[in-house]
Parts: structure tokens; sequence; C-alpha cells
């Protein structure tokens, strides 16, 4: 348990860096980092630890959500910076990908919780470690082969 309350004192230190840099949001992530180790350190349990991924995913479901509140979405946002003049369908769908990754955010802080209070170190460290990336990759491979084939049908 000290190693892993090390690794994420060692998060909390490169968050510093974007901190001092000017990136004011860091806070929120050091803070976050120093109240788990805190918590894990003074409990003498790693369940705190465990919800790490919780913390991540909640952040990026909360940062995705915004940005479908507050216009344009963080899809469109990365989009434009490769082609800053979107047409019209181009923004609706940038906003349909961010509302899967709110879904995928969503579905993986209720599963990653639940694996954290329920389930055993190794199916933790598992989903955590490995399944949930998976589908990361799965969610990223999709989209891609779906907007080749979206772009086809509407550039014509």
């Amino acid at each position: 348990m000290r190693s892993l309350i090390l690794l994420v004192l060692l998060i909390a230190i490169l968050h510093s860096f974007n901190f001092y840099r000017g990136d004011k949001k860091s806070l929120i992530w050091i803070l976050a980092c120093l109240a788990i180790a805190a918590f894990s350190w003074l409990s003498g349990s790693d369940i705190w630890l465990k919800f790490y991924p919780v913390i991540i995913n909640l952040g990026m479901l909360s940062l995705f959500s915004w940005s479908l509140l507050n216009p344009p979405p963080i899809i469109e946002r990365l989009a434009r910076l490769t082609e800053p003049e979107l047409p019209e369908h181009a923004v609706r769908y940038t906003r349909a990908v961010t509302i899967v990754w709110v879904a995928f955010f969503a579905f993986n802080s209720v599963i990653a919780g639940a694996l954290a209070l329920f389930a055993s170190d190794e199916l933790w460290a598992l989903y955590n470690g490995g399944i949930a990336y998976l589908i990361i990759g799965l969610i990223f491979a999709v989209e891609r082969l779906y907007r080749n084939y979206y772009r086809s049908k509407h550039e014509r």
C-alpha cells in the first residue's frame, strides 16, 4: 500500500508542475491526490486508492458534460485544431461523439466505483488496468472507422 500512496503523491507532484506553469485547474487534481493519499495513510486501508480511477472518470465526465452545456463541445474543439472551418454536419457529429464519451465516463465511473467497493483487488486491477483501456481503444477505433464512413457519405 505504501508504494501506491507514493505513486499517488508522485502524480500530485507532476500536476504541481502544471499548476506552477499557470494551469489553475491542476490544483483540483493535486488536492484529490493528496486527499486520497492522506485518507489511505490515516485509515491504513487501500480503499481510498481504489477510488483514484473513479475520480479521474468523474473529472472527465464533468469536463465533457460541461463542454456540452457551454459550447463548443470538447470533441469539436479538438477537431477545429486540424480543421478550423467545420461544416454544420461535422459540428453535429462532434457533439454526438462528445455525448458518447460522456456516456462512457459515466459508465466507467460506476463500474470502477462498484469494483472498488465490492470486488477483489485482482478484479479491480484487471478492469481498471486493462479492460477499461481496451474499451477506450475500442471506442477510438470504432469512432475512427465510422468517421471515415461518415465523411465519405457527407463530402460527395
